[in-house]
């Protein structure tokens, strides 16, 4: 057996765990933990192998934020962060590379079969050997890339969640005034997220005279029965957002290969995803409708594609 790697996506809420032999790109023994069960992020590590009982040689770790400076760790998550140096010493790694989890995300895409995706609207392949991208609201909003120069891909890890995000039109513009008041600029993250659904959903229940204030594990079952008529609009305007900066990513990465979504709240409101309207607001970016009209968009259906991301990373030590 070769060396053994251990393989974790340390999100704002949840970290998985996986390993993986030297060159094998298929993770194996995938366990899931709850961030807030944990005092730190060693502590987590060491409750996996200690689970697993198999003692990992290395190790490549993403993580939801920034990959930069002596210490690192997810955003949202200031227990969690460490210094890459020192975790390595303490877990007796010959190795440990982190990553962004978005970088991870994008890593995997050329290994993701067909039945981990679902198309959105009638587009089924992009351009051969063209440029692909992922975001993916969770906790916060991830983007990622994959680019093809030289021959190979390389993955370029990104902090485009924090881009600006444009206003809706209609009615809705009026809700994005609120959130605007609220948060000052509205990038991506602050809409096209967990925290950011309830930005929306408290938003459209101040205009409906709604003085409640909903969580998100609240509004997404309440938007999918069809009983709330303020969290069902709250989920359409949530994925307005996201189709029009899902094309924004697209024309940012000239991803002629394929958007793709991941992440919790995606996963979970995809029922609600009308192809044609979802599919309109993605190409709506005149003059660059020609541009954007052959990309297609796919749904990442896999529960753990940064641990496949982080598995291809350790394939090419």
């Amino acid at each position: 057996m070769g060396e053994l790697i251990l393989l974790g996506d340390i999100g704002g809420t949840n970290s998985r765990f996986a390993l993986v032999e030297r060159g094998a790109t298929a993770p194996r023994a995938v366990r899931h933990y709850k961030n807030a069960d944990f005092p730190s992020f060693q502590a987590a590590i060491e409750a996996y192998v200690a689970d697993v009982g198999e003692r990992p040689q290395a190790g490549v770790v993403a993580i939801a934020g920034p990959v930069a400076g002596e210490t690192v760790g997810p955003t949202n998550m200031a227990r969690f962060r460490f210094r890459p140096p020192e975790l390595t010493a303490a877990l007796g790694f010959s190795r440990l590379d982190v990553i962004n989890d978005f970088e991870a995300v994008a890593r995997a895409l050329p290994h993701l079969a067909r039945e981990e995706l679902q198309v959105i609207g009638g587009v089924e392949a992009g351009a051969p050997g063209g440029n692909v991208a992922v975001l993916g609201p969770g906790t916060g909003l991830g983007v990622g890339a994959l680019v093809r120069g030289g021959g190979r891909w390389t993955a370029v890890p990104s902090e485009g969640g924090h881009a600006e995000i444009g206003a809706p039109d209609g009615d809705w513009a009026r809700a994005h005034e609120i959130i605007r008041r609220r948060v000052g600029r509205v990038s991506g993250e602050h809409v096209l997220s967990g925290p950011g659904l309830e930005r929306i959903d408290a938003a459209l229940r101040e205009l409906a005279g709604d003085a409640r204030r909903l969580e998100a594990a609240e509004i997404g079952p309440l938007a999918l029965s069809g009983s709330d008529p303020v969290a069902r609009e709250a989920a359409d305007l949530f994925l307005d957002y996201l189709a029009r900066f899902s094309g924004d990513v697209a024309l940012m990465f000239a991803a002629k290969g394929g958007i793709f979504l991941y992440g919790g709240v995606v996963q979970k409101l995809s029922p609600l995803i009308d192809p044609a309207r979802f599919r309109a607001a993605f190409e709506a970016k005149s003059p660059l409708e020609p541009f954007l009209r052959p990309i297609p968009v796919h749904l990442i259906t896999s529960p753990t594609p940064g641990l496949a991301g982080c598995a291809a990373a350790a394939a090419d030590w």
